[in-house]
């Protein structure tokens, strides 16, 4: 099979000839090795937007002072700005070198300018691009888009942080639930746009781990989202996901309710705390594109093919599973994972998974 029809077939939980191994293109090693490991069978997840946004009656302002940079919403009714940290180590291409320090929202009085911001950003399909990078990749892997963080993690991530969602939920409720409406209302109009797209497969955002999001928040501020959006999508035939590469033990039977066909980024221990056997019994339905935790690259390649290789038998028979790199790998351990990653499921990874 080509790698394309494995991930398809994954997620849509038929029968494939490998397990599929796919790493983002901004983690895939250049030059020989790559050739090496594509030749045995490593493919290509790429992420290519089909929507962009802009705001005609907002203007953006920087400011750099020494390591941070300020960026100033300038409104008709008031700004707004936001501290990012710049110049951090991007280890060999795998981080960002900001960090965002300082959100939008400080202040009461800074919910009415977010408020006209959100209010004036249009929406505009893009679908171009996507279409050369579907192209260009073809058969070696696969390409998807995202609909972005859905209203909560849009909220936490982009305009508050969570230090202020904390408090902001207890003090203003009513406040915060509206402007998660608003934003609810904009990612409408964009999910159109994607559901109307060429991709196939699409990511909700969303980040999500049970220590920020917990059940209660979860119950009440994600699942509602994900349906309406779901349905939306599952209309015109699309596979959708979440990107839930956090602890999600205390979410298992929330998230089984969601109507997603699959979560990728699913990390197991040691880094999250839900085995591959726990979340496939819980979620009988869904694929499960699982994250290689990061902590994996730093055992020698013996014991990295054993992790492997107890993970596909975890994940017997092997139906709906994919494996992938979704999070970052040491720059410097990235070429003996990858290797022994291959090998492993050369050796262990055929379907269906019969591993003693």
């Amino acid at each position: 099979m080509w790698i394309r029809e494995r991930v398809l077939a994954a997620l849509t939980r038929d029968e494939v000839d490998y397990i599929p191994w796919v790493v983002k293109s901004n983690h895939l090693p250049r030059g020989y090795l790559e050739r090496v490991l594509r030749n045995k069978g490593l493919g290509i997840s790429h992420h290519e937007r089909v929507f962009r946004t802009y705001t005609p009656d907002v203007i953006c302002e920087y400011k750099y002072v020494g390591n941070f940079l300020v960026r100033t919403f300038i409104t008709p009714i008031g700004n707004v700005s936001e501290r990012i940290r710049i110049n951090l180590p991007s280890e060999g291409g795998e981080r960002s070198t900001q960090w965002k320090v300082e959100s939008l929202i400080k202040s009461p009085g800074d919910y009415k300018v977010l408020e006209f911001i959100i209010e004036n950003t249009k929406i505009k399909s893009e679908y171009e691009d996507f279409k050369l990078a579907d192209e260009s990749i073809g058969q070696d892997g696969i390409v998807y888009t995202s609909l972005g963080y859905t209203p909560l993690m849009e909220l936490i991530v982009n305009y508050m942080g969570f230090r202020t969602f904390a408090l902001e939920i207890k003090r203003r409720q009513n406040k915060v639930e509206s402007l998660m409406e608003l934003i609810h209302e904009k990612k409408l109009e964009a999910c159109r746009i994607v559901a109307k797209s060429p991709a196939k497969v699409v990511l909700l955002g969303d980040n999500i781990d049970e220590v920020i999001v917990d059940p209660r928040l979860f119950k009440k501020y994600c699942i509602p989202y994900y349906r309406e959006y779901i349905e939306i999508l599952h209309e015109h035939d699309k596979i959708v996901g979440s990107h839930m590469d956090g602890r999600l033990k205390r979410l298992k039977n929330l998230i089984a309710e969601t109507g997603l066909d699959f979560i990728h980024g699913f990390t197991p221990p040691p880094y999250g705390n839900l085995t591959l056997r726990e979340a496939r019994q819980c979620w009988k339905d869904m694929a499960i594109w699982m994250n290689i935790p990061e902590t994996v690259f730093f055992y020698d390649s013996e014991r990295i093919m054993k992790f492997i290789r107890d993970i596909l038998k975890e994940g017997a028979p092997g139906d709906g599973l994919i494996l992938g790199i979704t999070e970052t790998v040491p720059p410097r351990r990235r070429l003996v994972g990858y290797k022994a990653i291959t090998e492993a499921i050369l050796r262990y990874g055929k379907y269906p998974i019969r591993i003693p």
